[in-house]
């Protein structure tokens, strides 16, 4: 199953509502939807045939009815728990993964949730005590939103379904504005929409009559805990916790391909993954159609290049699929942006739909991808950066504010990076000092783009409200881990997943991560930053776990983030569409920003006169976001992986 939606209604559930409901989530579940509704519950889940084919839509039940689940997701270890129940004495009817949470939480209660291993969001019916399970994986892999309306509860894997109901108005929940653009994406448990929640990763919600209570159940800490082992064993401990994670997500009844960038985290789980499969696998890349040898061509098509040397060098059946940059692209953009629900400021979303549309025609509807590894194992340059700023911190405070500081102030401009480290070493609160590598716009600019002033004020205390208990969190005396850890519990699941599962859903195409399996995580997380940060490298641990597997010219190839040349396509072919939205009249009438603001820093970047590419995206995709969903004027296209299949150009790398 991989889309879900219900409603739990005391006096009784609408079930033709809920029927609605799915009908916006076929695009999650293109092999079937079924719903089941009695008394206060009705839900249901549309499916995406990845295990035990034969298996119904729809929600599953034990054996005499009483306990319920819908489920998008997949159990990895559900095999070994299927046959501790057998043993228990439970009885199967299908050979799924959902029917182990079914008999799981007979034996073992809500405790269930801490013996699966895997991604999912979860609805579990107990009609013995009329009660509502809603559950979101440990690092947020999987979405689920719900919204309160008195005493009924409305839940789906996507905000465009709990908009059907007629009692449920769009509007825009401005409180989340300065984290919006501060961030890029809104923290849970709120989301850019007024009265619509969101689970936060590792987060039960239960509901029944006495109302509605949410509620940590996993969490990640950081920190040595026990004896730290020695750096030849922590090689070790990663390569075993790694070759289990991949080995665990190729679980499938159906082909399962790679999702692969040519850096070392994709490489890595490709590798692994050709050693554990029977058959010759399929890797998938993205890029773009630029003049070869052009400047485009060397800093965007990088990925591209290296996941083709790494495709020969492990054998995979390669593939890429090379954007073109027609006026067609904006209507895909514009359809990417409806289909992340909310305004998320994610330059990756097209290079994964058109990746995930390439597996799709290519009959590959499972990709693992190597997600989350540059937070486990602080693989940017920020990291080192921080680690740079911490060293320089240690000399005397008089000597650098009176001598140092004052030196690089005035350093010519081939030091300008040192220049900038000494400013940001000036940082000392911790929450400016996370922005000053994690943000969209700063927060001093906030009051100069808020049109209520009041708002913009507001902002350091929600930051700081949101940020400051993770960074305080790290059992640690290097602030870069504190950098990584944050990302890890806000970045990644409230941006980065959400890229990743909406774009391949889009293409009803499931994404797994064998990086963020808990038990890695929980590995990575106890490893020293010096085991990371090594020898002038990063991610060091990593590498030497998996340095056999791969090519050398991967250990030493540029890091690039995964962006396209955004900058180009809002000069080109977005000009017509961002004029529009972030025109002094539309923003005006939108009423949340100041114009005269907006079109100065929008005049400012596509002039060239100042780089503020994300600011100028934030607001982009904002003002997208809110014509499609609040305003209603910008009605999206419907979209198919062929749609996408037929702007691009497939590169086919021969045997």
């Amino acid at each position: 199953m991989c889309g879900i939606f219900g409603q739990f209604k005391p006096e009784g559930a609408d079930r033709a509502l809920v029927e609605a409901m799915g009908d916006r989530l076929r695009h999650r579940g293109p092999d079937g939807s079924a719903m089941w509704a009695a008394g206060p519950l009705a839900f249901g889940a549309t499916r995406l045939a990845i295990i035990d084919l034969s298996a119904p839509a729809g929600p599953i039940f034990n054996e005499d009815g009483r306990i319920g689940v819908a489920f998008n997701g997949e159990i990895y270890n559900y095999r070994d728990l299927r046959r501790e129940l057998e043993a228990l004495g439970h009885v199967f009817t299908t050979r799924t993964d959902t029917e182990v949470i079914v008999h799981g939480y007979e034996s073992w209660g809500v405790d269930v949730v801490h013996r699966l291993r895997g991604m999912f969001a979860i609805a579990l019916w107990d009609s013995g005590a009329a009660r509502l399970l809603l559950f979101r994986d440990r690092m947020g892999e999987k979405p689920l939103y719900f919204t309160r309306l008195g005493d009924e509860v409305i839940f789906a894997s996507e905000v465009k379904a709990l908009l059907v109901h007629p009692r449920l108005d769009a509007r825009v929940n401005t409180d989340m504005l300065p984290l919006f653009l501060t961030l890029g994406y809104v923290p849970a448990p709120q989301t850019m929409f007024a009265g619509i929640e969101k689970l936060g990763p590792g987060e039960l919600v239960t509901i029944d009559a006495h109302g509605l209570e949410r509620r940590r159940y996993w969490q990640p800490v950081m920190g040595p805990r026990g004896p730290v082992p020695a750096y030849p064993e922590a090689v070790r401990q990663v390569r075993a916790a790694l070759t289990a994670a991949v080995e665990s997500r190729l679980v499938s009844d159906v082909p399962v391909g790679m999702f692969l960038s040519g850096g070392v985290d994709s490489s890595a789980v490709t590798a692994l993954a050709r050693r554990a499969l029977p058959t010759r696998l399929r890797t998938f890349t993205v890029g773009f159609d630029m003049p070869a040898g052009s400047g485009g061509d060397q800093k965007f098509n990088v990925d591209m290049r290296y996941a083709a040397e790494v495709a020969r060098h492990l054998d995979t059946d390669h593939y890429a699929i090379v954007l073109k940059q027609t006026e067609a692209l904006v209507g895909l953009f514009v359809r990417f942006i409806y289909q992340m629900d909310e305004p998320v400021t994610q330059q990756g979303i097209t290079q994964t739909a058109f990746v995930a549309a390439l597996a799709r025609a290519s009959g590959v509807p499972v990709l693992l991808t190597g997600d989350a590894a540059d937070e486990l194992f602080e693989g940017y340059d920020h990291y080192r950066a921080d680690a740079l700023i911490q060293r320089y911190q240690r000399i005397p405070a008089l000597l650098r504010r009176s001598v140092l500081d004052p030196l690089l102030e005035r350093a010519p401009a081939r030091l300008e990076g040192l220049r900038k480290l000494s400013r940001k070493s000036q940082v000392s609160d911790p929450v400016r000092r996370y922005l000053e590598w994690m943000r969209m716009v700063a927060p001093e600019r906030l009051p100069g783009l808020l049109a209520d002033g009041g708002r913009a004020a507001g902002a350091d205390a929600a930051l700081s409200g949101v940020l400051g208990p993770l960074l305080a969190g790290p059992d640690t005396r290097h602030f870069a881990d504190r950098i990584a850890f944050t990302s890890l519990n806000l970045w990644i699941a409230e941006d980065s997943n959400m890229r990743v599962d909406k774009m391949s859903m889009l293409n009803s195409v499931e994404s797994r991560a064998p990086f963020l399996d808990h038990d890695l995580v929980a590995l990575a997380l106890r490893l020293p930053l010096a085991y990371k940060l090594r020898d002038g490298d990063f991610k060091r641990v990593l590498k030497d776990a998996v340095r056999d597997l791969l090519p050398p010219q991967v250990f030493r190839r540029p890091k690039w983030g995964f962006s396209p040349p955004s900058s180009e396509w809002l000069r080109t072919v977005f000009r017509p569409l961002l004029d529009t939205v972030l025109s002094r009249e539309h923003v005006a009438a939108v009423g949340l920003f100041q114009p005269a603001a907006v079109a100065r820093l929008v005049d400012d970047h596509l002039s060239k006169r100042r780089y503020d590419l994300w600011s100028v995206m934030s607001l982009f995709v904002f003002h997208l976001w809110h014509a499609m969903y609040i305003e209603r004027s910008l009605v999206p296209a419907a979209l198919s992986p062929a749609d996408l299949i037929g702007q691009s150009t497939i590169l086919h790398m021969e045997r």
